[in-house]
């Protein structure tokens, strides 16, 4: 039996209620406990507000505000259309955890005691990290196996923010790609060990909204099979070599539509 713990940015979110779901009903595995981030946090806001600027507002509005009604639009793959096929029946990770009577804690960072001292009674063998800032060592040192972490996009070359956009600005779509990396997560920033990869390939008129919603869907993909493969003992970590990637920050917008124009002519030129 594999335990584990579920650590999410928000009790409504689609990718943590998803990934959560199947958890529940894998054989051999038991969900010991789920955390999930307070999003009322003036200070948490101005932090990410220095980091993000005026664009943390669309990410409000998109995520917190729309939550599931943001893929009612959609006709590609989405979060939206996997949780339709799924049948996922809750709307909140509390609702879930009272049905199946998981221990269940808020917090206002997943770093503070009341996260470490829950994981350390409940004890997991791997903690599957679904958004919420980043883990200090005393959380990362608690599981057996790991914190698991869905990066979007290809480790170790693309670590950090807007890898998505900076593939493509740097002219990578071809060859590194668009894709996720399951990995296990370090104190650094995307630099742990390697789980998995999986790459997609966007059609000509598919911008990075659309990019980066098939890569949430691959995200809940690579966590379970993640998970299922540590449970049978198929996968061994791989080392990242720091000087294989480099880390990104925040794209600026000029540069934003620069990568815009640069996607499309890739697109358009390996379609």
């Amino acid at each position: 039996m594999l335990k584990v713990a579920l650590l999410a940015p928000i009790h409504n979110s689609l990718y943590a209620r998803l990934t959560l779901d199947a958890l529940a009903r894998m054989e051999d595995v038991e969900v010991s406990a789920i955390v999930v981030r307070n999003h009322l946090n003036w200070q948490r806001f101005k932090s990410e507000f220095a980091r993000d600027g005026a664009r943390l507002i669309g990410k409000i509005r998109q995520k917190y505000l729309l939550g599931d009604r943001r893929f009612s639009a959609s006709n590609h793959d989405n979060l939206g259309k996997l949780a339709q096929e799924r049948q996922l029946s809750f709307n909140s990770l509390k609702e879930f955890a009272r049905q199946k009577e998981i221990a269940y804690r808020v917090v206002g960072d997943l770093n503070e005691p009341r996260c470490e001292a829950l994981l350390r009674e409940t004890a997991p063998d791997a903690v599957v990290f679904t958004g919420g800032g980043l883990l200090r060592g005393n959380i990362l040192k608690i599981p057996k196996i790991g914190v698991l972490n869905c990066h979007t996009g290809i480790l170790p070359q693309y670590r950090g923010m807007d890898v998505v956009e900076w593939t493509a600005a740097e002219g990578k779509a071809a060859t590194v790609g668009f894709g996720a990396t399951l990995h296990l997560m370090d104190t650094g920033v995307d630099s742990g060990p390697i789980l998995l990869r999986k790459t997609i390939n966007p059609q000509p008129g598919e911008d990075f909204n659309i990019i980066r919603e098939r890569l949430e869907v691959v995200m809940v993909e690579l966590m379970l099979a993640g998970i299922r493969k540590l449970r049978d003992g198929e996968l061994q970590p791989q080392p990242q070599n720091a000087a294989d990637g480099r880390q990104y920050y925040v794209m600026h917008p000029r540069v934003k539509q620069f990568a815009a124009r640069m996607l499309e002519l890739q697109l358009n030129t390996h379609k």
